[in-house]
């Protein structure tokens, strides 16, 4: 049976659509990682990590007050304090990754953080039983032969990378409970919880390495590194709610020329061909399964950005 013309258009258009949301999610995520990693010549990412955190939650406030409280009401505490354990773990790991202490450049790190969606196949496997094929395990474990090409494990391997590696292993739970929660909860609600409890967890770092900004440029760029953060897990969201997820994918991907191009204006870093080879192998591993689990899914759902 043929689809109307008008059918064909709007389906188009739609996607049309969730393309420019994702690449402006690309933008602002690049902006964020940029914006953190420059903060953390003068400050800890421990403590940046929970400024993130308290100044997401300050920007949502206005649309929190116009919320009424049961929609905060959940019979899934332990699933969201656990996701939201997994989460901070994830981004406060990718703070260390990308700081100028350990000085792993962006992109190397975005390569490496495109590992997530291997992890959420085993992890969805031995959390959700869920059925995994042999193609798309075939598919992960080629997928992890371009992480071990990046990461280089061997004595001297860079603590930039293990951090990246951890943060995208973290990342992958968290994606995995959320796409249990979302079927209870709306993405504002869910990000609310997972801001609160993160600022709560990191609270305790933050303490112990504590500084106050030192002048308003400070304070102004640590508000937009949070803002930019915030607005580019909306921006994923409402993308990914509007397209499919096979072809959104190749959109978020280009993060890597985005952060690459960043490293070389901004910090004079440019990843060398080992790190171009692994990411290669990572994005045509992850979107053979992006494109499986489309296929067998009966209609695409959002997953809410957990970085």
């Amino acid at each position: 049976m043929f689809s109307s013309p008008f059918t064909f258009l709007r389906r188009t258009s739609s996607q049309y659509e969730a393309a420019l949301w994702m690449f402006l999610s690309g933008i602002l995520f690049t902006a964020h990682v940029a914006l953190g990693k420059l903060l953390s010549g003068s400050y800890e990412p421990g403590l940046l990590a929970f400024y993130r955190s308290v100044i997401a939650l300050v920007w949502v406030a206005p649309l929190l007050m116009r919320m009424p409280l049961s929609k905060f009401k959940t019979k899934h505490a332990g699933l969201i304090v656990i996701r939201s354990l997994f989460g901070t773990a994830g981004f406060l790991l990718a703070f260390y990754a990308y700081s100028q202490e350990f000085g792993i450049p962006l992109s190397q790190f975005n390569a490496i953080s495109f590992s997530r969606s291997l992890f959420i196949v085993i992890l969805a496997y031995f959390l959700l039983k869920e059925q995994v094929g042999p193609r798309r395990w075939m598919a992960t474990a080629i997928g992890f032969v371009g992480v071990l090409i990046m990461v280089r494990p061997t004595a001297d391997m860079e603590i930039g990378s293990i951090l990246a590696l951890g943060s995208a292993l973290c990342f992958g739970g968290a994606i995995i409970l959320v796409k249990t929660l979302s079927r209870f909860h709306s993405p504002l609600v869910l990000l609310t919880y997972a801001n609160l409890l993160s600022a709560i967890l990191t609270l305790p770092v933050a303490i112990m390495q504590w500084e106050n900004p030192h002048n308003l440029a400070d304070v102004v760029l640590i508000g937009l590194m949070a803002l930019a953060g915030l607005l580019a897990q909306s921006c994923y969201i409402t993308g990914m709610s509007k397209g499919d997820a096979s072809f959104l994918s190749t959109i978020d991907y280009l993060r890597l020329p985005m952060t690459a191009v960043v490293d070389w204006l901004i910090f004079q870093e440019f990843p060398g061909p080992l790190i171009w080879l692994g990411a290669a192998i990572i994005v045509a591993s992850t979107l053979y399964i992006t494109i499986r689990e489309a296929a067998s899914s009966p209609k695409p759902s959002a997953t809410v950005a957990s970085d």
